[in-house]
């Protein structure tokens, strides 16, 4: 072995990372060589995905999420169990915890950081939750807050990608939702892609386009990406079958009269099982698709769940290991 051989174990890959003790709320909290530190801390991790490495031993999370899920909540709690820790889960705060007697985020945080090392929160006010972070003791994990940022959803996406192709630069990635608007992970995952490398087309309706600080912040690295407005189906499978990959961030659908409006507009954006045979056939490439769940009816062709293209239920098992590696890079273990 040459002299100058590094020996790649997880303690080193835990200290290169550099993110002991510190909050994870937006993808732009990590540097680029940050999350391919995590990317290659997680290649270590998959291995455990399904046992246990107790590196995180003595350790407790906290769950907190003021909205329903379950990927999140689970695949955060599976990989501090894979870890070794334990974890305390609040899953319907509103009614369980004293935020039923108005008790207020940041006392709630600063109590729960008494208890927890670190503490995974998804909240439906994204600016109440900035506000109250700080106040907490441990470090905080964003877990989908509002409509701003999903960051860990983007970043096991991120890391679906990478798997799958070995690489996220020079990647051509279209971002599409009936309503850019209110897609937290959209919004993340349009600016960790850019960071990245990757290509980035954004279609939506104009109306509901990214917002424009999102926009303003991939600008202000000199990256550019495109945006296509108002698409029918038809011309949305055009765009696709030009890209690497489809990723569908979903956003809160209206209910009520609303929604049949919505579902109308929704339908432009469907990914036709058709496109990707015929580039599959035509060009010998698979575009992937994914899609951050859950999904809708007729939001997407359901043949794609059993051809090439798919990776949204791949990236699940994913989701285990990197988010095992965001842990324990911030815990430090």
């Amino acid at each position: 072995m040459s002299n100058s051989a590094k020996i790649r174990t997880l303690k080193s890959l835990v200290g290169s990372i550099n993110f002991e003790g510190r909050s994870f709320l937006s993808v732009n909290d990590l540097t680029d060589d940050q999350i391919y530190g995590l990317f290659d801390l997680a290649l270590q991790l998959e291995p455990w995905n399904r046992s246990m490495i107790p590196l995180a031993t003595g350790n407790v999370m906290s769950t907190l999420f003021f909205q329903p899920s379950t990927r999140t909540r689970m695949s955060f709690e599976t990989a501090m169990h894979r870890l070794g820790g334990a974890v305390i889960s609040e899953a319907n705060p509103l009614v369980t915890s004293s935020a039923a007697k108005e008790e207020s985020l940041s006392d709630m945080l600063k109590v729960v950081s008494k208890y927890a090392n670190i503490i995974v929160m998804r909240h439906f006010d994204d600016v109440e939750a900035r506000k109250a972070a700080p106040f907490s003791e441990s470090p905080v994990i964003n877990g989908g807050w509002g409509h701003w940022e999903h960051p860990t959803q983007a970043l096991l996406d991120l890391y679906t990608l990478y798997r799958t192709y070995g690489h996220i630069d020079g990647l051509k990635v279209c971002v599409a939702s009936a309503d850019l608007i209110e897609a937290r992970t959209g919004h993340s995952m349009a600016q960790g892609l850019a960071r990245l490398g990757a290509r980035v087309f954004l279609a939506s309706p104009k109306a509901k386009r990214i917002p424009q600080e999102v926009m303003d912040k991939i600008s202000a690295r000199g990256i550019k990406v495109e945006e296509a407005f108002d698409l029918d189906q038809d011309s949305f499978n055009d765009l696709v079958s030009d890209m690497d990959m489809v990723y569908l961030p979903g956003c809160s659908a209206p209910k009520g009269p609303e929604a049949e409006a919505f579902k109308v507009v929704m339908d432009k954006y469907f990914v036709r099982y058709e496109t990707l045979e015929k580039v599959a056939k035509d060009e010998n490439r698979t575009i992937y698709v994914t899609h951050t769940l859950p999904r809708r009816s007729g939001e997407m062709d359901l043949r794609i769940d059993n051809s090439p293209s798919q990776l949204y239920f791949e990236a699940i098992a994913y989701s285990v290991s990197i988010r095992m590696a965001l842990v324990a890079a911030i815990l430090g273990v």
